[in-house]
């Protein structure tokens, strides 16, 4: 298996079938012949999502479906990673994918040995499109990673492509959840000197954001305190 494609679903039955239709196409171009899987990793859907993704994996025979219990976009993703078969791993969102990232990510492994490729909302040459009030709050977050951790790169969430092999063993040792999940591994796989590569992208909302905003600031700041006394002053 060349590449496992890590999909965490989580009550997606309003766009999932329609985004998939148009993902593996796209795939099957982007990867010329070379086989891929798509894990579609439902967390604790309260609609359709799970029972949209086992017809979608009946009509696919590269797609598999796995199920957590606990809706937790972290531990379907640590999950999904796990569970890959392929060499490489790219960790997309329903509704935020690109299949020419991937290409791009793939020429950066082969050529560029890169361990982890992130696709950035935030450097030069991305346009994030999204309501202001999530753009300047992730702008904020980056500062205060640079600051905090002295994290080198622009972005910790969203799109990802990482090697399997070395990346494996610092996953197993993450233990966040959520989206934090996201922002420890690739701080992690900094201090273990592994080579973290970003690309620019365009990032629009298909949809109203789920988060309240008051609510998830607290919350990433009391976990970004405790990864700090994790990674920092345990140290």
């Amino acid at each position: 298996m060349f590449l496992s494609v890590v999909i965490p679903v989580h009550n997606e039955e309003e766009i999932l079938e329609k985004e998939i239709r148009k993902l593996v196409p796209a795939l099957d171009a982007a990867m010329n012949g070379r086989e891929y899987e798509i894990l579609l990793v439902e967390n604790g859907s309260s609609d359709k999502t799970l029972g949209i993704a086992n017809r979608l994996s009946k009509n696919h025979s590269q797609i598999n479906v796995i199920s957590i219990a606990k809706p937790d976009y972290g531990e379907a993703m640590k999950e999904g990673i796990l569970q890959s078969r392929g060499q490489y791993a790219a960790v997309f969102n329903a509704d935020f994918w690109d299949a020419e990232a991937l290409k791009k990510a793939l020429f950066l492994f082969e050529n560029e040995k890169s361990d982890i490729v992130v696709c950035s909302k935030a450097m030069k040459g991305a346009e994030d499109r999204r309501f202001w009030g999530r753009v300047a709050m992730n702008r904020i977050y980056n500062l205060s990673l640079r600051v905090l951790f002295n994290y080198r790169g622009t972005e910790t969430h969203g799109i990802k492509f990482l090697k399997i092999e070395p990346v494996i063993s610092i996953l197993r040792q993450c233990w966040t959840g959520g989206a934090m999940l996201d922002t420890e591994l690739l701080l992690r796989v900094q201090d273990a000197g592994l080579k973290i590569a970003e690309i620019p992208v365009i990032c629009e909302e298909k949809r109203k954001s789920v988060f309240g905003l008051s609510k998830h600031v607290t919350k990433v700041l009391k976990e970004t305190l405790a990864l700090f006394v994790e990674l920092r002053l345990k140290k």
